[in-house]
């Protein structure tokens, strides 16, 4: 379908807007939203050119939206070895041992999704065991939160990190044990993909996002690097979804970056920096005020001190741009929020949305000071079923029964008025808005279940406001861009329970096909 034809799209469609709830058709024009209504509404000035694309028997909605993922490492995954249905050790190395078999001595074996938890044996591969199946190929498995992982001696080598780098596991004799885990794990990262070719990252790129188009996706906030980040938008052109950059920042000694995103005009108004200020569950590293119920020695870790938090995030916010924390826990999100509302405080800035990521145990208190100064949060509702587990055992056994019981509190949140955008984190889950909704609705914890619409809202309006695109897209209004999802059923018409599983019929940028589901 050829860009800036007059079409009409006929069909029913789930506009996201209060005004105007429902509509049977709507108009588009170069790209945007002419006219919404009825059929009869749209078509009263519909010319020889205007052409007309049936789809009654579909559920239109806006171009879903996924707040937070990492098209780098998702298209790596695609092309990786997955790890996620291995339930013990020996089905791990089969696994692992089959991908070797078929790759040339020398190249990586990259292995993903992976969570010990899930292991009959309750634990990762040792570096004996993954040596024993290749000493040829540097082999490294990935926890699935991306957050740890376990190398056999040639990664080790290969990545070579400097002897007492914090979050490099040693034996007694201060050897490497290959357990990698906070905050080393980011060096890790950098340096698989510091070789990879243009190509080899534009291809990534383009895999995550055929993945999203399938979805119904028509925007990725891609969280990356600034020189990733800077590459993606220079090609932007070739990348067929709408992009928000998260430009991650690791150094937060180095505040040149802020002034270099602040004096770049395709990312002044665009960027939002992206700071870590926790780790994991499953990795112990996410901050808590009370200790980890299987490990009463251990409250996780914060990356920053509250000072240097503070000096980056103050030139931030005072250079006019959006921030993120990554705050797992209670301990982080009391770090990230003081500082939050101190420099807020100091320089009051209308409509800053400034977010946290993640949020997934923040305290009653804590919510009414977040809905206060206007912050937002980024989360992921798919990590219930795929991290916590549909029974939150995932979650109990690290957190107990009380921090478990306010975790992803979606139902809490929405109610002190924060703005909460749904996302994937893919690859720590699929891009599948739609399974992510499910998991709104049938949240194990019944007191934090919403309700569809809000549900919908997290993927679609509210991902816009999240990126300050509210004006353009997130709703099917006149003049916003003709980003749609198309549903085989009305989720209104499905069990709340089977929404996940409704086929994406077409996904629609612009006014354009750009997927298509075959029969």
């Amino acid at each position: 379908m050829e860009s800036g034809l007059d079409l009409i799209i006929e069909g029913n469609i789930l506009t996201m807007t209060t005004q105007q709830p429902v509509a049977d058709a709507v108009r588009i024009r170069n790209g945007k939203i002419v006219t919404v209504g009825t059929l009869k509404d749209v078509s009263k000035d519909k010319g020889e050119q205007t052409r007309h694309l049936g789809l009654k028997n579909k559920t239109i909605l806006p171009g879903f939206i996924d707040s937070h993922m990492h098209p780098l490492i998702t298209g790596i995954t695609e092309a990786g070895v997955d790890l996620s249905k291995v339930r013990t050790i020996k089905d791990t190395l089969d696994c692992i041992k089959n991908r070797t078999d078929h790759t040339p001595s020398g190249k990586w074996v990259l292995c993903f999704l992976f969570q010990d938890k899930l292991l009959q044996e309750n634990r990762y591969p040792t570096k004996a065991e993954l040596n024993s199946i290749s000493t040829q190929h540097p082999i490294i498995v990935f926890h699935n939160d991306l957050h740890f992982a376990m190398l056999n001696d040639m990664a080790l080598k290969l990545i070579d990190l400097p002897n007492g780098l914090d979050g490099v596991i040693t034996d007694a004799d201060n050897n490497p044990t290959g357990y990698i885990e906070d905050p080393a794990i980011m060096d890790v990262d950098a340096k698989i993909t510091k070789n990879l070719t243009d190509s080899e990252i534009l291809n990534a790129i383009n895999a995550s996002a055929q993945l999203a188009l399938r979805s119904g996706i028509t925007t990725l906030h891609m969280k990356e690097s600034m020189d990733v980040i800077q590459f993606i938008i220079k090609n932007e052109t070739d990348i067929p979804v709408r992009i928000k950059p998260l430009v991650y920042v690791y150094d937060i000694s180095n505040t040149r970056i802020i002034d270099e995103i602040a004096g770049t005009e395709n990312l002044r108004e665009r960027a939002c920096i992206c700071l870590l200020g926790d780790g994991t569950f499953d990795g112990h590293t996410a901050a808590t005020f009370e200790p980890y119920t299987d490990d009463p020695t251990t409250y996780g870790m914060l990356f920053y001190t509250d000072e240097a938090l503070y000096r980056f995030t103050k030139k931030t916010h005072d250079a006019n741009l959006q921030l993120s924390i990554h705050a797992i826990s209670d301990r982080s999100i009391e770090q990230a929020l003081s500082v939050y509302e101190k420099i807020v405080k100091e320089n009051p800035r209308d409509n800053h949305r400034h977010r946290f990521e993640h949020f997934e145990v923040p305290t009653k208190s804590q919510l009414k000071r977040v809905s206060k100064i206007g912050l937002t949060a980024g989360m992921q509702p798919m990590f219930i079923p795929v991290c916590a587990g549909l029974d939150l055992e995932g979650y109990r056994q690290f957190i107990g029964e009380e921090r478990v019981n306010r975790s992803n509190a979606f139902r809490t949140i929405l109610d002190e008025n924060i703005l909460v955008a749904g996302g994937s984190d893919s690859p720590v889950t699929a891009m599948s808005p739609l399974k992510g909704i499910q998991a709104c609705l049938t949240h194990p914890n019944k007191a934090q279940r919403i309700d569809l619409y809000e549900a919908l809202q997290l993927f679609t309006i509210n991902g816009a406001k999240i990126g300050f695109e509210e004006d353009i897209k997130g709703s099917i209004a006149p003049g916003k861009l003709a980003d749609f999802a198309v549903l085989e059923q009305n989720p209104y018409h499905v069990r709340p329970d089977e929404i996940g599983d409704v086929n994406i019929e077409m996904t629609i940028k612009g006014g354009d096909i750009v997927f298509q589901k075959e029969d």
